[in-house]
């Protein structure tokens, strides 16, 4: 699948469905193609106060991090099978799911969305299933604008919120790893 994609109108269209090898042909514009159940997801190339706030929690993770277990921001895909591959701003894995000149395939412990004004609903509904499907243990949404972080934690197939803190609160969590951070932190004041 040949294509080179300037504007929206521009992408193709495929009634049977999206792979994640039709992925590779996708071009590097900046954009972010996901897949959920074939469909193809664009989203545009994030704000710099998302960015920031992917940064700071990220390095946040990293230094509270367990030395078997692995920070990523930006994230390899997470994939389950041929037609869904999404990839969460921040996440957590466990060191020996990484197999050197390998793509990643296992399933993360623990995911992070950063809100941005086009994917709202797209972090607090539709990838909150694709992860919960996945089997994903720990998903958080934090948001930049109106800085906060909710915490979920999967349970019996679905996730339960387990805390959510806004602006100069702390939240403190236990697992997967002890974690203390304010949202606050994760923005320019």
């Amino acid at each position: 699948m040949a294509v080179m994609a300037v504007a929206y109108e521009d992408l193709p269209i495929r009634a049977d469905g999206f792979t994640v090898d039709d992925l590779a042909e996708l071009p590097d514009d900046g954009r972010r193609y996901e897949l959920v159940d074939g469909v193809l997801l664009v989203s545009p190339a994030p704000r710099w106060e998302h960015q920031r706030a992917c940064l700071e929690l990220a390095v946040a993770l990293r230094n509270a991090c367990p030395d078997d277990r692995v920070v990523f921001a930006p994230t390899p895909d997470v994939r389950r099978g041929q037609p869904t591959s999404v990839q969460p701003d921040v996440c957590v894995v466990a060191r020996a799911d990484l197999v050197r000149g390998e793509r990643y395939l296992a399933v993360p412990l623990l995911v992070v969305e950063v809100l941005s004004p086009s994917s709202v609903g797209i972090d607090r509904l539709l990838k909150r299933d694709v992860y919960a499907r996945l089997g994903v243990g720990h998903y958080w949404i934090v948001d930049a604008d109106k800085p906060s972080i909710t915490t979920l934690r999967l349970r019996d197939g679905e996730y339960a919120e387990v805390a959510t803190e806004y602006g100069e609160a702390i939240l403190t969590i236990t697992d997967p790893f002890p974690l203390t951070v304010s949202p606050s932190q994760l923005v320019l004041p």
